[in-house]
């Protein structure tokens, strides 16, 4: 009791975490499949096992042959955790990614311990953090197997790494080599904004001579713990794939705008977390502190696809800021000074009633995304029938057209039907940033252009596959809206074309074969 006297942002830390892992926990413990994404994740962890944990050279997953280059840290975790325990690994896939996913929240306290300067800063950004939708609406994914202990090690690197240059404590080199390690051998685009991050860290805490020596040393210890896997993917496929993965960060006009807007919290509503991070940047710009805000615009340059998510800290920071901000103006305002133990800034009674509606704004915008998330972005059992049929009653090289009217992103039966039915899914864009071909972008606009078919008819696939798609033998029609059934108009315009034969049918999912010529 006595460290939450004297540290009082511990209090809000706990609060964050049980409020955090709640919103992060509960839709996940209630589904029999991962969230969304993971198909591809989960194919290579099977061919990692298999292989006696030696990296394979490729992935069969959706028959592409892509090049197993992706970091592998989270593979070895998932496969290892299945093999140990007898966990399923389906189940580890919905389960370990939401789990990780709570870790951050003290990761993040860490980081920003050394950035906030005050206990009321750091109270309100712990709290703000956790209920961020970005810090965990891609992380309880099945994909997040990658991305949630890649955003741990990443919070834990930049950590580590303040105190490296702040401290004159040689131990800082050798935690933040292990830690950068950990990141670059989890995920690639946690690897790209931490190092993104880094040189601002340095511009900021390092720049001199033990700086440098520092940097230089901790840069030579990454390399050697991260060779073992990639030189042998250098070997094998030399630069091509990262070369492919890194062409996919939606560099554009687009992007600018985006940032222009600040739509980068995700928040249902009144987007106040959003709102306060911008003032709070201004505030951090009056004052001439300028950590925060560079920080910022590095991080959405050096990649603006993932970028709401690695923009999380930075963002609750600045909200934090500009949060006590108000809050010491309410209690100037209301002549109130704080008691014995308490925040200067929650002194009084409008204060305390404004973080309560706030808090109950985040937690609500927060928890609704996230079961909104499990229940429309996730297989069911009607998937799972339809999938056992596929892989008892059509030929292993079959080629199917997943049509499900979602976007790529957001397309659970697309990703996961390759791997769950182990044959080829001609829309599905998972994987082909891997390729080599440095096609990312003609791969997503064909899945997306595709998609908008499940409204139309027959003519839209035949101009679909004119305008470049592959050509497919079946059709899997998912009818499904968030989770319920719906009936299908293109169903009967694909049977009345007379092009196609209905092979498999229920309420959910028609299946439909091309007929014989």
């Amino acid at each position: 009791m006595q460290a939450f006297r004297k540290t009082p942002s511990l209090v809000f830390l706990l609060l964050a975490i049980l409020i955090g892992g709640y919103i992060r926990l509960s839709p996940v413990v209630r589904l029999d499949y991962p969230i969304n994404d993971g198909g591809l994740f989960y194919t290579m962890t099977r061919e990692l096992q298999a292989n006696g944990y030696r990296l394979p050279e490729t992935t069969a997953y959706n028959a592409l042959g892509i090049p197993y280059a992706y970091p592998p840290l989270g593979f070895y975790l998932a496969g290892l955790l299945a093999d140990l325990t007898g966990w399923s690994l389906l189940d580890i896939f919905r389960l370990l990614p939401a789990l990780m996913s709570v870790l951050a929240i003290p990761a993040f306290y860490l980081l920003a311990r050394e950035l906030a300067g005050a206990e009321t800063r750091l109270s309100l950004a712990a709290l703000i953090f956790a209920l961020l939708p970005a810090t965990f609406d891609w992380l309880i994914m099945g994909g997040g197997i990658t991305r949630s202990p890649g955003l741990v090690f990443s919070l834990l690197t930049l950590f580590c790494m303040v105190r490296l240059y702040t401290r004159r404590e040689l131990r800082y080199v050798f935690w933040t080599s292990i830690l950068a390690a950990a990141t670059v051998l989890t995920h690639p685009e946690d690897a790209l904004h931490t190092a993104a991050s880094a040189l601002v860290f340095f511009w900021f805490f390092g720049r001199n001579k033990a700086g440098i020596w520092k940097s230089l040393a901790v840069a030579g210890l990454t390399l050697l713990l991260t060779s073992p896997w990639w030189a042998v993917v250098l070997s094998r496929h030399g630069l091509a794939p990262f070369l492919a993965a890194g062409s996919a960060g939606w560099h554009s006009a687009e992007a600018v705008f985006a940032l222009l807007g600040f739509n980068l919290t995700n928040e249902s509503g009144l987007q106040t977390m959003g709102a306060l991070a911008l003032i709070g940047l201004f505030v951090s710009l009056a004052q001439r502190k300028y950590l925060l805000p560079v920080w910022l615009l590095v991080i959405f340059v050096s990649e603006p696809r993932s970028a709401p998510l690695y923009l999380t800290p930075a963002l609750a920071l600045l909200a934090a800021i500009a949060l006590e901000e108000v809050l010491s103006l309410l209690a100037r305002l209301e002549g109130r000074k704080s008691a014995a133990g308490e925040l200067p800034a929650f002194a009084g009674r409008v204060p305390k009633i404004l973080i309560a509606l706030l808090l109950l704004q985040w937690v609500f915008s927060s928890f609704s995304l996230a079961l909104v998330e499990s229940a429309s972005l996730t297989l069911t059992k009607a998937d799972d029938r339809a999938f056992a049929w596929v892989r008892e009653n059509t030929p292993t090289s079959s080629r199917f057209l997943v049509l499900t009217g979602q976007q790529p992103f957001t397309d659970p039966a697309a990703e996961w039907f390759p791997a769950l039915t182990g044959r080829v899914s001609v829309a599905t864009e998972q994987g082909h940033e891997w390729d080599g071909s440095g096609n990312f972008a003609e791969v997503h606009r064909l899945s997306a252009q595709v998609q908008q078919c499940y409204s139309q008819g027959a003519q839209c696939l035949a101009d679909w596959l004119a305008d470049g798609g592959g050509p497919f033998e079946y059709i899997y029609l998912r009818k499904l809206d968030q989770l319920e059934a719906v009936d299908s108009a293109l169903l009967d315009a694909l049977l009345a074309s007379g092009q196609y034969e209905l092979v498999y049918d229920t309420p959910e999912i028609s299946i439909l074969r091309l007929a014989d010529k």
